[in-house]
């Protein structure tokens, strides 16, 4: 029970920090996505849905002299946007 606990404060304190990092400025940074996708399916259905694994997703934010690598392993997966509007990555790394 413990463990159940200690992951929905991490979970909860993950979502607040991404809601708060939106429309940020980076600067001087170093982006890293080293993902390992093995057998994955990443499917988004519908009208104006993303679905992404093991991606980098950057959107509304001002990237200014930083580095970006991606460095993701991606064997045997399947990606699939079926919709209007609708985006699924895998390994990848976007910057809007």
């Amino acid at each position: 029970m413990k463990s159940l606990t200690t992951l929905a404060v991490i979970t909860i304190a993950s979502v607040i920090s991404f809601n708060a990092m939106a429309e940020s400025k980076i600067e001087k940074s170093v982006i890293l996505n080293k993902s390992l996708n093995l057998g994955n399916t990443t499917v988004a259905i519908g009208k104006d849905n993303l679905a992404s694994t093991g991606s980098v997703n950057i959107k509304d934010s001002k990237v200014e002299k930083s580095v970006i690598l991606n460095k993701s392993l991606n064997l045997g997966n399947t990606t699939v946007a079926i919709g209007k509007g609708n985006t699924a990555s895998t390994g990848s790394v976007t910057v809007e």
